[in-house]
């Protein structure tokens, strides 16, 4: 059902009940009251990150990452599932909805880009089985069905991952009964200030989704993946404060210089991924390349300059400044040529000032 598509844009009716397009640059998701935001980010940035720190620090970081986004999963699930009223909050925890819960569960994680989950065995509120077919991370779909697993059943368990090909089995099972929450501030999805906008979208008139989502983006609901058409890379929409939650878990466990890294492995993907000739650099040329964050949820970039090779942007609503650095970095690399510093602002006051110039 919620991979049904709209028959005015095609769009799956799981981007609609998921996600509403505000004129702030942000996207927030319906299904968690708009509190959350979701935003897109691109397959590779996900994995070259993981990997490129992995690779920084001289080992995997695979299992901090699932458990810091099992963390922030199960916390946004339990908020959803404890805070009453409509069907899913109904269904949730009951005897009855444990199967509607994972057909519901698992639509949504297609519709969202994630893959392709199976269900291999589940004994209710004990164990579950799960083959994820082309998942966007291993170890982020892992944290996925292991904080979602323990809120609906209110339950810390365990969590294997075997990797076979393009497929992923996940293993998920009872430790105890009841949620133990270690240092519970240290994931807490933390609600992010918002600065008001003026972005027009034109929406179609069946579902209200922007018909430049569609226009951009192309959805194979069989597979789990969605694709851009202009770049052709793989996209997936992801919970943006679930994305902050695990660097900063991932800054709790190894150091102060995570963000500087997540930055300065954006900015060498951001800069790889521009190829063919590009323009001369401006502020114009900048802007038009930061024009179409807001309709990607990553925030609205409202002020652009670029003055004896110092470039500097303000973004509003950012969804992740180190990510958005290191984008606006990678731009500044690939169109001046030369290797370029950042720097940002925290986003306390709901925006951002990044600033880029030669290293």
């Amino acid at each position: 059902m919620l991979l049904n598509r709209c028959k005015g844009c095609g769009a799956p009716k799981v981007v609609k009940i998921f996600g509403r397009w505000n004129p702030d640059g942000t996207i927030t998701a319906k299904a968690y009251n708009d509190v959350l935001r979701v935003a897109f980010v691109e397959y590779g940035e996900i994995n070259g990150l993981i990997d490129g720190i992995s690779t920084r620090i001289g080992y995997p970081i695979h299992r901090i990452v699932a458990e810091g986004e099992r963390k922030a999963n199960r916390s946004s699930t339990d908020e959803l599932l404890s805070a009453g009223g409509g069907l899913l909050r109904l269904l949730g925890r009951s005897f009855i909805g444990a199967p509607f819960t994972i057909r519901i569960t698992r639509d949504i994680a297609m519709g969202l880009g994630h893959g392709k989950p199976e269900l291999i065995e589940h004994r209710r509120g004990k164990m579950i089985r799960m083959r994820m077919r082309e998942p966007y991370s291993v170890p982020l779909a892992a944290g996925d069905l292991w904080g979602t697993y323990e809120a609906h059943f209110i339950m810390t368990a365990s969590a294997t991952w075997e990797e076979e090909g393009d497929s992923a089995t996940i293993t998920v099972e009872k430790q105890q009964s009841g949620m133990v929450w270690e240092d519970p501030t240290r994931l807490a999805l933390k609600k992010m200030p918002t600065m008001p906008g003026d972005v027009a979208y034109e929406r179609c008139p069946r579902c209200g989704v922007p018909v430049q989502v569609t226009a951009a983006m192309s959805w194979d609901t069989d597979r789990g993946v969605i694709s851009n058409r202009v770049t052709g890379r793989r996209e997936v929409l992801v919970i943006v404060e679930t994305v902050n939650a695990v660097i900063r878990e991932l800054t709790w466990e190894l150091g102060e210089d995570i963000p500087k890294m997540v930055c300065e492995i954006e900015q060498d993907y951001v800069s790889g991924v521009l190829g063919g000739e590009l323009p001369k650099p401006s502020a114009w040329e900048y802007s038009a390349l930061l024009a179409g964050i807001g309709l990607f949820g990553q925030g609205n970039p409202i002020d652009v300059t670029r003055e004896a090779g110092l470039l500097t942007v303000r973004i509003d609503n950012p969804f992740c400044e180190p990510l958005l650095a290191g984008k606006v970095a990678g731009y500044y690399q690939a169109l001046e040529g030369v290797r370029a510093e950042v720097s940002w602002t925290p986003s306390t006051a709901g925006f951002t000032i990044i600033q880029a110039w030669p290293a």
